[in-house]
């Protein structure tokens, strides 16, 4: 399987930060090696799945684009779950952590992404990714035409179906239940993992969901890039495009000359978007057209591309997604249904809302959740609305930080790598750490990579803590503490940059 965006975005959840602490009892998954052969999976009795193929792959068999998909060696297994859910499974040969994990998709799903899985099989993992029930592309919306069962699956049914059965094949495979299980997904899998916190507490011990597709009631669309592509990548009447690349790249230098201060370091983002003050308007040409100047038209357009959700910071986020887009692709995120959680049925399969996390913190779940604030494409002023609606239900800060946390990342967009912010974390770690030692993340340590792996061998979690590949660091701390440069040493270094409780 290829290589690409798709493996940064899991890269951000799975990959790096700082190195990984071994579990108390961590060593005792050594002795658990496999009980049953991977063609012996087909037929496992007293099991209800169905393995369609089940085979040993050795490190030397794995087939990638890139140098780092290089995999530990495993037994791979495609399956189904009724009605048409497929899922693979990546269960390592020998070295089992005692731990299953579980990652999400993106977009409409349709495939089965899991670069996830093959990150943390380095790590001991048996690990799962599902398709969600349908045949499709990252931006096809035909396969829900009259196919109810599948939006349900979609919406929620897959997610926790896919657990059940991935704890099953753990169990057959290693003849022993799972210690502990963790979901960790993006966008589209971001709203599944708060969708399993709030629908099916008992599935997992911890859950990392980032920058999720979901909706929260008096905010834009959950998914913003449709909106946003309608203002700024239509013609004009001569038609040609209202505003060109050039052109939104000095957008984007005329908001960080504006804000980029905010937290005491010039680092080429902006830390608190929703307090800049910058908007269209003061780049308005005051006489000829020039390019740092926006005609009427021009600071209309950018105006709607804020109030449909777009941060102060984006800006290069809109490159290729909405502006300047290459001809059959026009717009990453542009689906034919605009904002299908506005119909009602849909947003009962859809909808990631709900504040009431009582169960999943009574039996114990820890949940991170994470946001990038120059995210084009999921609106970032959802995760904090949600948060705060969660804050009320349960009784205050404190209350709900004993097992849930926001982390909001400066600079970083939901295409990885573009928007310039420390936005690779080692969140598993974090997670592991939280759950089965209690240790709280009281500030999570982001990093800026020059590459997000280009290692010869299985991934480790140290491969990108070479002191050559790091381009900065940043401490990030939870919501609404914000990290803000001390003055002192070398702003790329995290020990430099300090909390800061905003007003």
């Amino acid at each position: 399987m290829g290589c690409g965006r798709r493996r940064a975005r899991a890269d951000r959840a799975t990959g790096s930060g700082r190195r990984a602490r071994t579990a108390r009892s961590d060593r005792s998954w050594q002795r658990n090696a496999p009980r049953r052969s991977c063609r012996g999976l087909r037929c496992a009795q007293g099991h209800r799945f169905l393995a369609d193929q089940g085979r040993a792959i050795a490190d030397r068999q794995c087939r990638c684009q890139a140098r780092h998909c290089r995999t530990s060696p495993h037994c791979l297994v495609n399956g189904r779950i009724a009605p048409t859910i497929g899922y693979r499974m990546w269960l390592p040969l020998g070295t089992w952590n005692g731990k299953f994990a579980q990652t999400g998709c993106g977009g409409r799903c349709g495939d089965i992404l899991d670069d996830g899985c093959q990150i943390v099989l380095a790590r001991g993992y048996a690990c799962l990714a599902a398709d969600l029930g349908h045949k499709g592309t990252f931006y096809d919306d035909l396969w829900a035409i009259d196919n109810v069962p599948g939006e349900i699956d979609f919406g929620f049914r897959a997610t926790h179906v896919s657990n059940i059965t991935g704890r099953a094949v753990t169990e057959a495979f290693y003849g022993a239940k799972p210690r502990y299980a963790y979901y960790f997904g993006a966008s589209t899998g971001g709203r599944q993992g708060l969708i399993e916190a709030q629908r099916f507490p008992a599935d997992f011990d911890g859950i990392v969901a980032g920058e999720p597709a979901m909706g929260t009631p008096g905010t834009p669309s959950p998914e913003t890039g449709p909106a946003l592509r309608d203002s700024v990548a239509a013609l004009n009447p001569g038609g040609k495009p209202i505003v060109t690349p050039d052109e939104v790249m000095a957008i984007h230098a005329a908001a960080l000359a504006r804000c980029d201060l905010d937290d005491n370091a010039r680092d080429g983002f902006i830390s608190n978007p929703r307090a800049c003050a910058f908007k269209p308007v003061d780049m308005a040409c005051k006489a000829a057209k020039q390019p740092t100047c926006l005609t009427p038209e021009q600071v209309a357009a950018v105006t709607r591309v804020y109030a449909n959700g777009a941060m102060s910071g984006s800006e290069k986020g809109w490159l290729g997604a909405y502006v300047g887009a290459t001809e059959g692709e026009p717009g990453r995120y542009l689906w034919r249904l605009k904002n299908p959680y506005k119909y009602p049925y849909a947003w009962i399969f859809n909808d990631a809302t709900n504040p009431d996390l009582r169960a999943f913190k009574a039996r114990g779940g820890k949940l991170i959740l994470y946001q990038g604030w120059a995210d084009e494409a999921t609106y970032p002023g959802n995760p904090p609305a949600y948060y705060e609606t969660v804050e009320r239900l349960m009784g205050g800060r404190a209350a709900t930080q004993d097992f849930f946390r926001l982390f909001m990342i400066p600079g970083q967009n939901h295409i990885p790598q573009v928007g310039g912010g420390a936005e690779t974390v080692d969140y598993l770690s974090y997670l592991e750490a939280w759950v089965e030692r209690g240790e709280v993340p009281e500030v999570l340590l982001a990093g800026k990579y020059r590459e997000l792996a280009r290692f010869a061998g299985p991934v480790t979690y140290a491969s990108y803590l070479r002191p050559d590949n790091v381009e900065f660091s940043r401490p990030v701390y939870p919501y609404p503490v914000q990290a803000r440069y001390s003055g002192k040493g070398d702003v790329r270094q995290a020990g430099n940059w300090k909390p800061f409780a905003p007003r």
